[in-house]
């Protein structure tokens, strides 16, 4: 996954020919010394806001050599297809939107099953153990984590430690 944060660049240049390159080299946001902390926190808070609504829009995602179409409802991890029924596809799409970061059972009890706290129900539980199956199969390495008592992660372990 390539990287997709905001910049925002802090300088005491101030000429515009500074500024306009600053901006083509890749900033998407300049900011001259002295700056009030006001206008530098509202300018943080519209980058980060235009950042999630640009990668909330995104159609496809990538975790490792796993690779969700969320268009075309598809799911393949090395070029090899995934037989993924509509709430497996769902579970796995909501992980990897969150790859790399805890997802609890409540979270996806809500974001994919549109449930409220059900704390009595396997639900998430059997969905995982499947799409473990289907997902994390003999050979590779496996993607899908359990963090006993608090939820999963879905991460790729050789991008994490590299």
């Amino acid at each position: 996954m390539g990287v997709s944060s905001p910049v925002l660049i802090l300088s005491a240049r101030r000429s515009v020919d500074d500024r306009v390159a600053g901006l083509e080299l890749g900033g998407d946001d300049y900011l001259t010394k002295p700056f009030a902390l006001a206008e530098l926190l509202a300018r943080l808070r519209n980058l980060l806001k235009r950042n999630v609504a640009s990668s909330a829009g995104q159609t496809r995602l990538r975790v490792g050599d796993l690779e969700l179409d969320l268009l075309g409802r598809r799911a393949s991890r090395g070029g090899e297809l995934l037989n993924l029924s509509p709430q497996e596809f769902g579970l796995l799409a909501y992980l990897c939107r969150h790859a790399g970061r805890v997802v609890t059972r409540s979270m996806l009890l809500a974001e994919v099953w549109g449930m409220r706290i059900q704390p009595d129900t396997n639900v998430v539980d059997v969905h995982i153990y499947r799409l473990r199956g289907k997902v994390d199969t003999e050979g590779r390495a496996p993607l899908i984590k359990t963090l006993r008592g608090i939820g999963y992660v879905l991460e790729d372990r050789e991008q994490t430690t590299a």
